[in-house]
């Protein structure tokens, strides 16, 4: 038995029924965690990383012991969470992350994984140093030798479309205030010096509602001078007076808002005035609604000290820009800065929800830290538009309009009436997609960063307010927005990491609605609901479930609806395929799926077989077509020559090869991991029989390519 805090104890797992013995004596379903005490936390961890050992002894994740534990917490309900980064040869692995959610009993409720396995890397020296490394990121673009601040360099193993690379991530700030302001991320491969990877770190937003009117604002003073600086809520709001010098490549002159009476109402002040209004109801927003301090929950991060006090606070900077004319927002360096638009496309962004979006950046910056690129990107840019909607909602009294759904009603094109930016009721009224197949798949805006925040903003929209998709055409019983925000903070505070996809935002909102109000809830088949309405995952079950007609039955002539596989979306587990071979995976929340968030693969390193089939019986009334979808990623270059490939086999239940219907290869590769194509198969063949479909593998010995095949159909 191990020894965990002093006492003797022993974890059985059976039933779902947790038996700690403690001094010899059984207390079945005991809490463990009551007050998230340092002993608690330390028992937590504990019993985290032997599950993640348990993990480790079934999959190629590395060495747990090495693992770095970012984060052990007790919440509200009881529940323990352990997150941890993932380091190989002592070198952290970029998005490699898990979070261990244990219940109040110490057992395994689920675990958030997005650890990276079997990484294929012999050498983690790099070949030239982090100043190196700074030249070889500005010479992929010379546009960016322009920084304003210090450059950002750090060494991971970042795992590629085709390889596994050894990466300095260079982040180079260029916050001037021109239409050039950005922070650019750049993924230098430390042996060959090469570009692997690139996003736009700078996280921008729009607002509604031009001004606030008359507020009550919280300032201090000292000897007769007033400062915008709210030392109870450690925040603070500046001026940029109009600069940041694309010329100069500076940052601009910041200065404190002053007063002499406390009535803040010159033309410069108020711009000032909405943005502190701003930032003080983001702050009362999650204080009172999800029990948060602040950004990153301790009234931080304070980056400018107070005039009265030297209290560190929070920073809000206004007429931040060239000439005063800059048309963003953005959060960046742990503060928020605010154009004053060019009056024809913007007016100034100092609104409430506009705060609550860039500080609701922080906060996702705080907590799961998803990158700024492709769907997790979208999925930062939808919590932002998410949550700024809510601190809105919640400062206009919580009453629902049809313009708490917009973004940027008011600011956006000031000229023109009843406009927005974006819209999470109907985001394709406004250019965005509202359904996972339309979903915009090129490079631009870091991957459709705010182009796809559509999908995920329609789901929430879905979840509170209730409607139809446009595109699927389903329905949706909304729960309200409290609920509904309720269920979005729990899932990115708790469940999501960088990495998380819309797949994981799904799987990661049904854990949230199942730890707050039970897995048979309204809520959690709305959640699941909203989800499958815009594309992303299936829908629920209601009612009573129609039986699943028995090999003999007769369909209707023509229909091919009886479905033959089971688990042909590879969800939850791979039950009932059978996998087998180095060659061959499984993973239940994946990165790359077509659908939901499993998916099995093949492939993924030199000189490797593997195959998964499952056993089915074919009725001699079915139609026998086989439909999967396959993406293809490859490291060969050769346009005439299969190096790698996967066979669609049907083998009689002994195993003997009776047919292959189809062969992919190297030759089939598409450039990302995420674009699939639907496959249809003719195995009318082999009606009235029972037999294996198969999937198998072969690589050779150089070059890698990875096959991945979801949603499997067979009627």
């Amino acid at each position: 038995m191990k020894k965990i805090l002093g006492i003797t104890a022993l974890f059985v797992l059976a039933a779902s029924v947790v038996f700690i013995f403690i001094g010899g004596k059984a207390q079945a379903g005991k809490n463990v965690f009551e007050n998230g005490s340092q002993d608690e936390l330390e028992r937590a961890k504990t019993i985290s990383l032997e599950i993640l050992r348990g993990q480790a002894s079934q999959r190629a994740i590395g060495n747990v012991d090495e693992y770095q534990v970012s984060k052990v917490e007790i919440d509200e309900l009881r529940m323990a969470h352990t997150k941890v980064r993932q380091t190989y040869q002592g070198v952290p692995v970029w998005e490699g992350e898990a979070i261990v959610h244990l219940k109040s009993d110490g057992s395994l409720s689920t675990i958030t994984d997005s650890l990276k396995d079997n990484i294929a890397l012999a050498n983690v020296q790099p070949n030239f140093s982090e100043k190196a490394a700074i030249s070889h990121a500005v010479r992929q673009d010379a546009s960016r030798a322009k920084m304003t601040d210090s450059p950002i360099v750090e060494l991971f193993v970042y795992r590629g479309e085709i390889q596994d690379h050894l990466v300095y991530r260079v982040e180079i700030p260029r916050i001037d205030g021109s239409d050039e302001t950005s922070a650019p991320v750049i993924f230098v491969d430390a042996h060959t010096g090469v570009k692997v990877f690139e996003y736009n770190n700078l996280k921008t937003g729009t607002g509604s509602s031009l001004y606030s009117g008359t507020v009550n604002i919280s300032t201090t003073s000292s000897a007769g001078t007033f400062y915008m600086e709210d030392t109870t809520r450690r925040m603070g709001t500046f001026n940029m007076n109009s600069t940041g010098n694309e010329t100069t490549g500076t940052g601009g002159t910041q200065s404190r808002f002053t007063d002499t009476d406390d009535n803040w109402n010159t033309t410069i002040q108020r711009a000032g005035v909405d943005a502190h209004y701003g930032a003080a109801q983001t702050f009362d927003y999650y204080q009172a609604v999800h029990g948060r301090n602040g950004i990153n929950g301790n009234y931080g991060p304070g980056t400018t000290t107070s005039a009265v006090g030297g209290i560190a606070m929070v920073v809000s900077r206004v007429h931040f820009g060239t000439s005063g004319a800059y048309n963003n927002a953005f959060w960046y360096n742990n503060q928020m800065s605010y154009g004053d638009g060019n009056g024809t496309t913007f007016s100034p962004l100092t609104t409430i929800d506009v705060a609550g979006h860039e500080m609701t950046h922080g906060v996702t910056e705080y907590t799961a830290n998803l990158t700024y690129a492709n769907e997790s990107g979208a999925l930062n840019e939808a919590t932002s538009d998410i949550f700024g909607a809510m601190v809105e909602l919640r400062a206009d009294g919580g009453t629902v309009t049809a313009d708490t759904w917009k973004i940027g009603e008011d600011c956006y094109t000031p000229g023109t009436a009843g406009d927005a930016l974006r819209s999470m009721s109907s985001p394709f009224t406004y250019g965005d997609p509202d359904h996972y197949s339309i979903r915009y798949t090129g490079t631009a805006d870091s991957g459709g960063v705010h182009t796809n925040s559509g999908i995920a903003n329609h789901a929430f929209f879905l979840m509170a307010a209730g409607g139809t998709n446009r595109v699927s055409g389903i329905a949706v019983t909304g729960i309200g927005a409290s609920a509904s925000e309720r269920i979005w903070y729990r899932a990115l505070t708790t469940y999501m990491t960088a990495s998380t996809n819309f797949a994981g935002a799904r799987t990661a909102t049904l854990n949230a609605a199942t730890d707050l109000f039970g897995g048979t809830s309204a809520q959690y088949t709305t959640v699941a609901q909203s989800w499958c309405a815009v594309g992303v995952g299936a829908c629920p079950s209601t009612g009573t479930p129609t039986p699943t007609p028995t090999p003999t039955a007769t369909p209707t002539p023509g229909s091919c609806t009886t479905e033959l596989l089971t688990n042909g979306g590879f969800e939850t587990s791979i039950s009932p395929w059978v996998r087998s071979g180095t060659g061959s995976f499984y993973i239940a929340n994946g990165s790359s799926p077509q659908a939901g968030t499993g998916y099995i693969y093949f492939g993924t390193a030199n000189s490797r077989t593997g195959q998964a089939y499952q056993t089915v019986t074919i009725p001699s009334t079915a139609c026998g077509t086989l439909t999967f979808w396959l993406n293809v990623t490859s490291a060969e270059t050769t346009t005439t020559t299969q190096y790698d490939k996967l066979f669609v086999e049907v083998r009689n239940t002994s195993g003997t090869l009776l047919a292959t219907p189809a062969t992919y290869s190297n030759l089939n590769k598409t450039a990302s991991s995420t674009t699939y194509s639907q496959k249809s198969l003719n195995l009318a063949a082999y009606k009235g029989q029972t037999v294996r479909v198969q999937f198998r593998s072969t690589t050779d010995s150089s070059l890698i390519t990875t096959f991945r095949v979801d949603s499997a159909s067979l009627k």
